[in-house]
């Protein structure tokens, strides 16, 4: 018999393929992926294009990237590049550019996303005047900068994970990525527009002990909504607070999330790796945690860690955009 769940999970929209993070050596950030996610990468390709920014104003632009050899969501690595106002500038190292969407009509979307007013901060193009293939979109405080990439250059990127997937399945990568807002009522309404997706209405969550540094809340509380999509989920978060989900991290792609069954044992190795713990959730003071939120470490990477008991909690509200009473 079919799983219902899984059956009513296919139904929602996908939401996006990939976030893009700008390091300093692609090799070096892919090995540190690996150490800490256990994923391998393809070999990095230079790809030319003519870039245009919001003026109008073309120039060349090499940019050199990696794609995880995963399931969606790819980790997609690109190389920090010298060039003045660019997403992939060197000013951006450590950072989460953007949500990446694949886009069969890159025309259509650009004269879409003018229509409604959207900021275009960057157009790549194989060459001057031609349909382009990555359309990037201006940063705000909700997070909603995007990426559309074409289908062309979508195939060639994800050619070698495609490859390594063969007849089985390549390891699957994170499940969602939170986004501190400063209002999420308004986020959920800018988000749904200009992702295009549903959104669940915001729920008040509850941490039973929350521990920040030397500051525990007993219980920690905060709003939060979540794509009504399949995985990976597009999470609004609240700012709350003067720790991990303060207004200081609004409008910033915070964590890359992930299921994790044995947190004692993934803890101990990422202390190992060198990260710190900005918080850590248990049921009580003296229970095993059930979720946690590393530091930043040198390269951007941080990691949330969560039980999968709280998987079919996830899956109810974006199925049903109800999040279910305990």
């Amino acid at each position: 018999m079919p799983d219902m769940a899984d059956e009513a999970a296919k139904e929602l929209p996908a939401s996006f393929s990939h976030t893009a993070l700008v390091v300093d050596s692609i090799e070096k950030a892919a090995d540190r992926f690996h150490e800490v996610f256990g994923v391998s990468f393809g070999s990095a390709e230079e790809y030319v294009f003519s870039r245009a920014d919001a003026s109008g104003r073309t120039a060349p632009s090499t940019l050199r990237m990696t794609v995880s050899l995963t399931q969606e969501p790819y980790f997609v690595l690109v190389e920090a590049v010298d060039e003045p106002d660019c997403v992939f500038g060197r000013e951006r190292l450590g950072s989460l550019a953007y949500w990446g969407w694949w886009e069969e009509d890159p025309e259509e979307r650009l004269r879409e996303l003018r229509r409604e007013g959207v900021g275009v901060a960057a157009t790549y193009a194989a060459a001057p005047g031609s349909a382009p293939e990555m359309i990037i979109t201006e940063p705000d405080l909700y997070g909603t900068r995007i990426c559309y990439v074409a289908s062309a250059l979508k195939n060639r990127m994800t050619e070698k994970a495609d490859l390594a997937g063969g007849e089985g399945s390549l390891p699957a990568s994170y499940y969602h990525v939170g986004m501190v807002v400063p209002d999420i009522d308004t986020a959920v309404q800018r988000c749904a527009t200009v992702f295009g997706v549903p959104f669940t209405a915001a729920a008040l969550t509850e941490s039973p002990h929350q521990e920040e540094g030397d500051v525990t809340h007993t219980p920690f509380r905060q709003r939060q909504a979540i794509s009504r999509t399949r995985e990976p989920y597009i999470e609004l978060i609240e700012a709350t607070g003067d720790g991990v989900f303060g207004p200081s991290r609004a409008g910033t792609l915070m964590y890359y999330a992930c299921w994790e069954s044995d947190m004692h044992s993934r803890l101990a190795r990422l202390r190992a790796q060198g990260f710190g713990m900005d918080a850590v959730i248990r049921m009580d003071a003296a229970s095993d945690p059930i979720a946690a939120i590393t530091s930043y470490d040198g390269l951007g990477i941080r990691l949330e860690l969560a039980d999968p008991a709280a998987k079919p909690v996830m899956e109810h509200w974006a199925r049903t955009g109800h999040l279910p009473e305990f």
